[in-house]
């Protein structure tokens, strides 16, 4: 049986691993005597009247004596520490730091009755609250002087810290936002790994009950939950700068490079057409060959420029009506005769019904070209096959071959950027490791998928598949 009592108690320290024992105040103790009575064993919920949380749980009952006994109820820690795993999912699924900030501000505003909260940074020798809510929001984006604040403080000792009134304390924060009217303060350090990431303060206003022993142990098990998901939310954002730097400035030095490559196509195309005067047959022999060198660094700053585009967001689909019969051609123009000068067989079949797509046709020949051009780069011997068909709404566009194949463990990243199985097989076909990556990102902006079956020593099947009309 259970009941609720009104009142307060007062806490006694107990020996060993037992829980707290409490000394209720006389008017509760009366209504604990009335409540058990009848000699039945209950569980008391005692709540502050200040406050809309249930401030404990006792267990309360008489002794063989008759003596009233009380004891600090298990369910007491039960519920605090689901709180705190329910926060820890909570800042666990928070991608963004900013996000995660208020989470936590708020989740501490809440669990320890408090007006406002926020998480205040060093940055060099300054302070600055980074995210803030309620009491603490008009001070958002202050920053103030380490010396002689409570951010310091926090710093040196690594421990809680805590003011009765902070707002006529004198300290940094309060002299350069005179308009936070807040009295009792409480920080605790966002620590991780060794590293103090912050501050995480709950605040009340002027006038309110300074923060208990409770509420001190409360912050301080939020800030240690906290300081983790922190931790990994900087560093997956560092990623994602460092990661954003890269493909800038990939992107920069691949247009540097397109435009005098530009340039030397343009005077090859002069000198092969014999504009300059007739060329002998070892001349065109060289420039057959710079041709060729010339296509390849074209085709690789295609490939980066292609990657730069998908990582920032820029490629756009621009959608046409068009028949999938007109697509494999188009993509078979330009493999067939790669596969002839390996001397392998080549062939595309289509079904004699029309199969009409509305697409970006650019984006899904450039898929195709890139998918028959790696199965033509690993293939010796054999054949290479193009074929599309229809199955349940959707057009399948399947490259097939019979090369070198692919162990099934090592299909997915074959999708990685810059990634390929083998070094020697990078040595040998050169490449940059982009070309399914650049596939899989086009397929997924046109709404479809890439899908892979492949078997070592006879042959892959990269199959292309879109929304069909």
């Amino acid at each position: 049986m259970a009941g609720d009592v009104t009142g307060s108690a007062t806490p006694l320290t107990a020996g060993g691993d037992d829980a707290p024992s409490y000394v209720p105040a006389k008017p509760l103790l009366d209504a604990l005597e009335a409540t058990t009575a009848d000699g039945l064993t209950r569980t008391v919920a005692i709540t502050d009247p200040t406050r809309a949380e249930r401030a404990v749980e006792l267990t309360v009952c008489r002794a063989g004596d008759g003596r009233l006994v009380v004891g600090l109820s298990p369910d007491s820690f039960g519920d605090g520490n689901e709180s705190l795993r329910t926060l820890a999912r909570q800042l666990a699924a928070e991608r963004d730091s900013s996000a995660l900030l208020e989470t936590l501000s708020n989740a501490a505003t809440a669990q320890c009755a408090a007006t406002g909260a926020g998480v205040l940074k060093t940055v060099g020798n300054e302070g600055e609250l980074v995210a803030a809510v309620g009491s603490l929001t008009v001070a958002f984006g202050r920053r103030f002087a380490l010396p002689g604040s409570l951010v310091r403080e926090v710093l040196r000792t690594r421990d809680v810290v805590t003011v009765a009134d902070f707002a006529s304390s004198g300290r940094p924060l309060a002299a350069v936002a005179p308009e936070l009217r807040v009295g009792p303060m409480l920080l605790a350090p966002l620590i991780a790994h060794g590293v103090v990431l912050g501050v995480l303060a709950v605040t009340r206003d002027a006038g309110d009950e300074p923060f208990d022993k409770r509420e001190t142990q409360r912050l301080r098990a939020i800030a240690d939950y906290a300081a983790l998901a922190v931790w990994k939310t900087e560093l997956l954002e560092q990623a994602q700068t460092a990661d954003r730097a890269k493909g800038r400035f990939l992107a920069t030095v691949s247009h540097e490079l397109r435009t005098p490559l530009t340039a030397l196509a343009g005077y090859e195309e002069l000198l092969v057409d014999q504009v300059m005067g007739p060329l002998s047959e070892s001349q065109m022999d060289v420039l057959e060959r710079m041709r060729s060198v010339t296509h390849h660094l074209a085709s690789v700053i295609e490939e980066v420029l292609a990657y730069s585009s998908l990582e920032e967001g820029r490629d756009k689909v621009r959608t046409t009506d068009f028949l999938a019969a007109d697509l494999v051609q188009a993509a078979a123009a330009v493999i067939e005769p790669l596969a002839r000068q390996k001397r392998l067989s080549f062939a595309a079949e289509t079904p004699p019904q029309p199969i009409r797509l509305t697409s970006d046709v650019d984006k899904a020949r450039q898929i195709l070209v890139n998918l028959a051009g790696n199965a033509v780069k690993f293939t010796e011997t054999g054949q290479i096959k193009l074929e599309v068909k229809t199955r349940k709404g959707e057009v399948w566009f399947t490259v097939r071959d019979t090369g070198i194949g692919i162990p099934r463990r090592d299909i997915e990243r074959l999708f990685q950027p810059f990634s390929q199985l083998d070094n020697g097989l990078t040595r040998r076909h050169g490449g940059t490791g982009l070309g399914l990556y650049i596939c899989r990102g086009l397929a997924e902006l046109l709404g479809g998928r890439i899908v892979v079956e492949s078997e070592v020593g006879k042959g892959s099947a990269f199959t292309l598949i879109l929304p069909g009309d």
